[in-house]
């Protein structure tokens, strides 16, 4: 990743937003201010193929553990780690802890 993005990706502020059809959830990742954004499906428990950020391609599975999710992203791409997410909600916010390689930030989520 170029300095250029690391700054952009360090100032930023990322969006989420969770749907559900029965069993199958979309989540859509966005950045606030930028148009784009990308769209993931799943179900709970099965693995399926995302990316990261910076749209290196990734190998995830989500499973529900009560009222947190608990997410597991693989890296298939030329870097090599794994990314965990722990996702709590509390009424009108998320906490997520996530860690790489021993190293882990939160980032709180105020819904919208």
């Amino acid at each position: 990743m170029s300095g250029d993005q690391r700054g952009f990706f360090e100032n930023s502020q990322s969006q989420l937003s969770y749907t559900r059809d029965l069993d199958t959830w979309t989540i859509q990742v966005g950045i606030v201010g930028v148009p784009h954004t990308t769209t993931f499906t799943f179900k709970m428990g099965e693995t399926y193929d995302s990316t990261n950020i910076d749209g290196s391609p990734l190998k995830s599975i989500i499973r529900q553990d009560g009222d947190t999710l608990v997410e597991r992203h693989e890296s298939i791409g030329p870097r090599n780690f794994v990314m965990d997410i722990v996702r709590e909600v509390s009424g009108d916010t998320m906490l997520a802890t996530t860690s790489i390689g021993g190293i882990s930030m939160k980032t709180i989520y105020k819904r919208t």
